[in-house]
Protein backbone atom coordinates (compact mmCIF):
# COMPACT_ATOMS: atom_id res chain seq x y z
CA UNK A 1 0.00 0.00 0.00
CA UNK A 2 1.29 2.86 -1.17
CA UNK A 3 1.75 5.74 1.59
CA UNK A 4 0.60 9.76 0.89
CA UNK A 5 3.82 11.63 1.76
CA UNK A 6 2.74 14.45 0.78
CA UNK A 7 0.70 17.07 3.23
CA UNK A 8 -1.29 18.18 -0.23
CA UNK A 9 -3.20 14.76 -0.07
CA UNK A 10 -4.16 14.59 3.32
CA UNK A 11 -5.30 18.14 2.79
CA UNK A 12 -7.66 16.40 0.28
CA UNK A 13 -8.42 12.80 2.21
CA UNK A 14 -9.06 15.71 5.31
CA UNK A 15 -12.49 17.16 2.97
CA UNK A 16 -14.41 14.14 4.04
CA UNK A 17 -16.30 13.49 7.42
CA UNK A 18 -13.96 11.16 8.91
CA UNK A 19 -15.88 9.25 12.10
CA UNK A 20 -14.07 8.12 15.24
CA UNK A 21 -15.83 5.70 15.52
CA UNK A 22 -15.55 2.08 13.18
CA UNK A 23 -19.10 2.79 11.01
CA UNK A 24 -21.64 -0.71 11.26
CA UNK A 25 -23.82 -1.78 8.20
CA UNK A 26 -21.34 -0.56 5.35
CA UNK A 27 -23.16 -2.98 2.93
CA UNK A 28 -21.03 -5.86 2.73
CA UNK A 29 -17.86 -3.80 2.47
CA UNK A 30 -15.32 -3.45 5.37
CA UNK A 31 -15.19 -0.19 6.41
CA UNK A 32 -12.16 2.15 5.35
CA UNK A 33 -9.80 3.24 8.08
CA UNK A 34 -7.13 6.14 7.70
CA UNK A 35 -4.53 7.16 10.23
CA UNK A 36 -4.54 11.06 9.90
CA UNK A 37 -1.33 13.06 10.10
CA UNK A 38 -2.20 13.25 13.80
CA UNK A 39 -1.96 9.72 14.36
CA UNK A 40 -5.36 8.95 14.83
CA UNK A 41 -7.60 5.94 13.19
CA UNK A 42 -10.32 7.62 10.97
CA UNK A 43 -13.28 5.14 9.44
CA UNK A 44 -15.43 5.83 6.61
CA UNK A 45 -18.02 3.86 4.92
CA UNK A 46 -17.14 3.19 1.46
CA UNK A 47 -20.35 3.99 -0.13
CA UNK A 48 -20.55 7.51 1.30
CA UNK A 49 -17.11 7.79 0.32
CA UNK A 50 -18.08 7.42 -2.86
CA UNK A 51 -20.99 9.30 -3.05
CA UNK A 52 -19.66 12.27 -1.71
CA UNK A 53 -19.81 15.08 -3.43
CA UNK A 54 -15.99 16.43 -3.75
CA UNK A 55 -14.86 12.73 -5.52
CA UNK A 56 -11.09 14.05 -4.04
CA UNK A 57 -11.10 12.08 -0.81
CA UNK A 58 -12.51 8.95 -2.50
CA UNK A 59 -9.79 9.06 -5.56
CA UNK A 60 -7.07 9.85 -3.23
CA UNK A 61 -8.04 6.60 -0.62
CA UNK A 62 -8.59 4.31 -4.33
CA UNK A 63 -4.87 6.04 -5.18
CA UNK A 64 -3.10 4.75 -2.28
CA UNK A 65 -5.05 1.88 -0.78
CA UNK A 66 -4.63 -0.49 -4.24
CA UNK A 67 -6.28 -3.51 -3.01
CA UNK A 68 -10.39 -4.79 -3.39
CA UNK A 69 -11.26 -2.04 -1.28
CA UNK A 70 -10.51 0.35 -3.57
CA UNK A 71 -11.51 -1.48 -6.22
CA UNK A 72 -14.99 -1.20 -5.06
CA UNK A 73 -14.30 2.37 -3.77
CA UNK A 74 -13.86 2.78 -7.73
CA UNK A 75 -16.46 0.69 -8.77
CA UNK A 76 -18.98 3.04 -6.85
CA UNK A 77 -17.61 6.23 -7.65
CA UNK A 78 -17.42 5.35 -11.39
CA UNK A 79 -20.94 4.24 -11.11
CA UNK A 80 -22.34 7.28 -8.52
CA UNK A 81 -20.82 9.81 -10.60
CA UNK A 82 -22.15 8.17 -14.02
CA UNK A 83 -25.55 8.07 -12.95
CA UNK A 84 -25.36 11.86 -12.23
CA UNK A 85 -23.75 12.75 -15.18
CA UNK A 86 -26.72 11.00 -17.49
CA UNK A 87 -23.73 8.48 -18.55
CA UNK A 88 -24.85 5.33 -19.50
CA UNK A 89 -21.83 2.42 -18.56
CA UNK A 90 -21.79 -0.57 -20.61
CA UNK A 91 -21.93 -3.66 -18.72
CA UNK A 92 -18.61 -4.41 -19.03
CA UNK A 93 -15.81 -4.93 -21.29
CA UNK A 94 -13.25 -2.46 -22.83
CA UNK A 95 -15.49 0.56 -23.98
CA UNK A 96 -16.89 0.22 -19.99
CA UNK A 97 -12.83 0.83 -19.02
CA UNK A 98 -12.50 3.83 -21.70
CA UNK A 99 -15.62 5.55 -20.31
CA UNK A 100 -14.91 5.05 -16.92
CA UNK A 101 -11.05 6.34 -17.63
CA UNK A 102 -12.64 9.22 -19.04
CA UNK A 103 -14.79 10.07 -16.31
CA UNK A 104 -12.26 9.25 -13.97
CA UNK A 105 -10.14 11.96 -15.22
CA UNK A 106 -12.68 14.51 -15.22
CA UNK A 107 -13.15 13.56 -11.78
CA UNK A 108 -9.51 14.53 -10.80
CA UNK A 109 -10.05 17.76 -12.67
CA UNK A 110 -13.09 18.60 -10.78
CA UNK A 111 -11.07 17.71 -7.38
CA UNK A 112 -8.30 20.02 -8.18
CA UNK A 113 -5.61 17.33 -8.40
CA UNK A 114 -3.17 16.93 -10.52
CA UNK A 115 -3.01 13.52 -11.90
CA UNK A 116 0.77 13.83 -12.42
CA UNK A 117 1.26 14.43 -8.54
CA UNK A 118 3.39 11.57 -7.87
CA UNK A 119 2.52 9.47 -5.14
CA UNK A 120 5.49 6.71 -4.37
CA UNK A 121 7.11 6.11 -7.52
CA UNK A 122 3.79 6.35 -9.96
CA UNK A 123 1.54 9.47 -10.92
CA UNK A 124 -1.55 9.60 -8.69
CA UNK A 125 -3.76 9.74 -12.03
CA UNK A 126 -1.93 6.66 -13.48
CA UNK A 127 -2.68 4.69 -9.69
CA UNK A 128 -6.34 5.77 -10.03
CA UNK A 129 -6.61 4.80 -13.90
CA UNK A 130 -4.75 1.16 -13.12
CA UNK A 131 -6.90 0.55 -10.21
CA UNK A 132 -9.99 1.26 -12.17
CA UNK A 133 -8.74 -0.71 -14.54
CA UNK A 134 -8.63 -3.94 -12.63
CA UNK A 135 -11.99 -3.00 -11.15
CA UNK A 136 -13.64 -2.60 -14.56
CA UNK A 137 -12.33 -6.08 -15.60
CA UNK A 138 -12.98 -8.16 -12.22
CA UNK A 139 -16.79 -8.77 -11.18
CA UNK A 140 -17.71 -6.73 -7.89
Amino acid sequence: MAQPSDLKLQKVLARFPWRRRKPRGSGGLAPIDMVGKDGRRMWANPDELAAFEDPGPALVCVAIREDTIAHAIVRSLVQHHARERGLELPASGPKLTEKGVTLLGGLLEDAGLDPAEPLGPHPLGDLVQATWAIAAATTA
